[in-house]
């Protein structure tokens, strides 16, 4: 018996002195029999667990991911979430397994223990991935619609939205990775207009939907009386209206639609001194005109369309009458020199010559009525090649360049003068850039015009109307403004140079359009100048009003454009 209880003792010292050496074994390992990612790491220790488990699983295929938003789905590979095998984790997973019960150290032993793979997320790559995701599934709501189809407003109805939560499905899938379906959990957006809200604004705008004739009855002045007439249908009755959450007037279709209507205006042309066959200065009567009030027109056309009972509207015409009549001018031969200026611009392009006389042409026998202004641009009308301008050079964003009208200034500077001596105040005068030769001799006693920046302007202030008359020849203008004289006396200095800056060398421009060689100049030089001339103006009473015109020229240097490769004398030399 003695035997047998040494043997049992000798049996139990063995199996723990065994299990000790069996723990003191596991103490840095994964316990034995313990399978992670279907990789036998027992007795392994964590470093090399992980080392295993990575190299068996580098090419291990990622799950599919079924992604859902309410009632629509989306299958994608868990890679393109940023998930990835995490062969720590799925150690650190295995190393864990006995560590606090026993039973799981036995089932380990007989190999029931079979740790999965655990992966890992990267929440950059989701977050990216899952909104791009989400633009594709997400919808804004849709308002419902009036359209104008077919001949009458209808509706398209209302579509509601769709938000997708993706800070939620992002942490969700950060947490366990290893699911298979995620859920956005969808939020429906409500459409701020539906249906029932637009029907009754559909209804009111087809109520307005009928012909709407529009007439314009001339005043019954002279050579006047016509009535205009012009029905629209209701499609375009459709254009002038915008239906959206209301019926409102399209303010801008509506003043399109007037400004057509506005063709059948009449400007009064003033009365105005001309010559006869015989040559002779004869009175050419006013002619009365008419023109529609186009705001008070708009206004009340407003209110009438949208009242379904008005089918025939009236336009607002109201006459308009000449500012000066042959009643008011003075008889011809009662006209008397006020003050007169010629210029001069022989050499000058076939071009510039005849701008020169367009404008002279249309600045003849113009008239400013007693108190009026004498309006330069007005005068000679629109520069443009219709109003019989041609393309020369011009003066423009500092360069001389080819423009329509290029020469008109000669025209402008000549009026200028003769208004000037006459003593009428001078309301609007600019100089130009640089001292122009055309000009010459006189320095500062210019006057540019550009339209419709810039004018030359002056207020008649002598007891009656101011006639214009122009007389020229190919290389002379000279402008005359006739009127009553009112006793003044005017008498105006010679310019005073201030200053003179010399002008900068000459720039060389490369023009490819040119052929090697080739030399054109564009602009000239001249100095640059300030002046000053003194005008003083004696009234019959005695009183003496002295005024000072100053001007104040850039100095302008030559350019010439040249083609490639010809040589430049040593100046600068610049390539456009």
């Amino acid at each position: 018996m003695r035997r047998g209880l040494l043997i049992g003792l000798g049996i139990f010292t063995g199996l723990v002195l065994g299990w000790a050496v069996f723990e003191r074994y596991h103490h840095q390992r994964v316990f034995a029999g313990v399978e992670a990612a279907g990789v036998a790491v027992g007795g392994l220790t964590l470093d090399e667990a992980a080392a295993k488990i990575a190299a068996a699983t580098q090419s291990v295929t990622p799950p599919r991911l079924t992604l859902k938003a309410g009632d629509q789905t989306l299958e994608v590979s868990a890679a393109e979430l940023g998930w990835k095998p995490d062969a720590r984790a799925t150690a650190e997973r295995a190393y864990a397994v006995g560590r606090t019960r026993f039973a799981e150290r036995v089932a380990a032993l007989l190999g029931q223990v079979k740790v999965p793979l655990v992966p890992s997320v990267d929440a950059v790559a989701l977050e990216k991935r899952l909104q791009e995701i989400a633009r594709s599934l997400e919808s804004s709501p849709q308002n419902a619609q009036v359209v104008f189809k077919n001949g009458q407003y209808r509706l398209i109805p209302e579509k509601a939205g769709l938000k997708l939560d993706i800070q939620s499905a992002i942490a969700t899938y950060v947490l366990h990775p290893e699911q298979t379906v995620l859920e956005f959990f969808p939020k429906t957006l409500t459409p701020r207009l539906t249906t029932p809200m637009l029907e009754p604004v559909v209804r009111r705008a087809n109520e307005l939907l009928r012909p709407v004739t529009l007439v314009y009855a001339e005043p019954r002045l002279a050579g006047g009386g016509k009535v205009h007439k012009r029905t629209l249908n209701s499609s375009e009755v459709a254009g002038l209206l915008s239906v959206q959450e209301e019926v409102k007037v399209n303010v801008p279709a509506l003043n399109k639609a007037l400004a057509q209507m506005a063709r059948f205006d009449r400007l009064p042309v003033d009365a105005r001194y001309v010559l006869n066959p015989e040559g002779q200065l004869v009175v050419r009567p006013e002619v009365e005109g008419w023109k529609m009030n186009q705001p008070e027109t708009r206004k009340r056309l407003e209110l009438a369309l949208l009242r379904p009972d008005i089918s025939e509207f009236a336009l607002t015409v109201v006459p308009k009458a000449a500012q000066v009549r042959a009643a008011d001018l003075p008889r011809v031969e009662d006209l008397q020199l006020l003050a007169e200026a010629t210029t001069y611009y022989g050499g000058s392009t076939t071009e510039r010559i005849a701008n020169v006389h367009a404008a002279a042409r249309n600045l003849d026998g113009y008239i400013v009525p007693a108190g009026g202004v004498f309006n330069f641009n007005n005068a000679i009308g629109n520069i443009s090649p219709e109003n019989g301008f041609m393309e020369a050079l011009v003066i423009s964003g500092g360069r001389t360049i080819k423009g329509v009208g290029g020469g008109v200034c000669q025209v402008s500077t000549t009026a200028f003068r003769a208004l000037y001596q006459a003593g009428l105040p001078i309301l609007e005068r600019n100089q130009h850039a640089y001292r122009v030769r055309w000009y010459d001799p006189i320095v500062g006693y210019d006057a540019a015009v550009y339209q419709p920046y810039l004018n030359l302007r002056a207020a008649n202030d002598t007891p009656g109307p101011l006639v214009v008359r122009t007389v020229f020849t190919r290389s002379t203008l000279t402008v005359r403004l006739y009127g009553i004289p009112d006793g003044r006396q005017v008498s105006v200095s010679k310019p005073t140079i201030l200053s003179r800056t010399p002008h900068p060398p000459p720039q060389y421009i490369v023009d490819n359009s040119l052929r090697p060689g080739q030399v054109k100049q564009v602009d000239w030089a001249v100095d640059g100048y300030r002046t000053r001339i003194t005008r003083t103006i004696t009234r019959p009473d005695g009183k003496v009003a002295v005024d000072v015109l100053t001007s104040n020229f850039r100095p302008w240097r030559a350019v010439y454009q040249v083609g490639p490769q010809t040589p430049a004398p040593g100046d600068e030399v610049a390539s456009r």
